[in-house]
């Protein structure tokens, strides 16, 4: 199936029944705030460990309901409603679970480059450690004396690792809803379209990707001047004025968060009809 085509099948879908996409994106969220419920600790000084619950109770809940998702929306693309009971229908649970938790171990192996970084960051900077003696190490370490050049091969490690770890979830993205169609072998010999489709997938989210890059420019003025930076001497722009621009492209991209999904959504369907000589 070409890619074009999954697009224009994922926003036939996606536009077909406003009242049905809305229905799904709410179910979703609602799960999704019931799952990082135990946060709301973190509030309370005394009961803060607690909050580390978010972890097993969005294994146990949210795993089972991204398959859910994945089969509804497959239904959907053969006309049925996004909207429908099947989002949080829990049988087959223990499938489910081990068919996400199973994703979710290859998706580590993708993140172990990022999880060594944040150790190895952690071990460097822990401590009271003032701001010249972290340009000093930056300078040293990483830009052979040169303090512009440590900071961007630092940046570099960084983005590196987390491009990597996108990777993979670009890679892996297509498994659920194989799964869903109770094929898993389906997308075996197409990774390359589905790293491209996951992509493309992305353009969804393009009102929080403008917010990110408004972001950023805000803060080029003050990374032109490091020394500053890790002086703590540079002036920043207002933390207010950069949240609310994040804030509003939350906001613009929460409504194109089932389009994100239908689009791979979308190319593995057609996969399915083509495999099985659907026109």
């Amino acid at each position: 199936m070409k890619i074009s085509g999954a697009v224009r099948e994922a926003m036939r879908v996606y536009t077909r029944r406003g009242s049905g996409t809305l229905g799904f994106l709410a179910v979703e969220g609602c799960l999704t705030l019931i799952s990082l419920t135990p946060a709301l600790f973190l509030f309370d000084s005394s009961l803060r460990m607690l909050a580390l619950l978010v972890i097993p109770l969005w294994l146990l809940l949210m795993l089972p309901v991204r398959m859910n998702a994945a089969a509804v929306m497959q239904e959907a693309f053969r006309g049925g409603s996004l909207f429908r009971q099947a989002l949080a229908d829990f049988s087959g649970y223990g499938r489910k679970l081990l068919c996400g938790l199973k994703r979710l171990g290859f998706l580590l192996l993708w993140a172990l480059p990022a999880i060594f970084m944040v150790f190895q960051i952690r071990e460097h900077v822990s401590g009271e450690m003032d701001g010249f003696t972290l340009m000093r190490m930056i300078s040293n370490d990483f830009g052979g004396g040169d303090l512009f050049r440590g900071v961007g091969a630092v940046v570099g490690i960084v983005a590196g690792t987390l491009l990597l770890l996108l990777a993979g979830c670009a890679f892996h993205s297509a498994a659920r809803h194989a799964f869903a169609l109770g094929d898993p072998g389906l997308v075996r010999g197409h990774h390359g379209k589905v790293l491209l489709v996951w992509l493309v997938s992305l353009l969804s989210l393009l009102p929080m990707l403008i917010a990110l890059g408004a972001a950023v420019i805000r803060y080029l003025p003050a990374l032109r001047d490091l020394n500053g930076l890790f002086m703590k001497t540079a002036k920043l722009p207002s933390t207010r004025g950069t949240l609310l621009i994040l804030g509003v492209g939350a906001v613009l991209t929460v409504p194109l968060l089932p389009l994100r999904s239908l689009i791979p959504a979308a190319y593995v369907s057609g996969l399915e009809k083509e495999k099985s000589g659907v026109k």
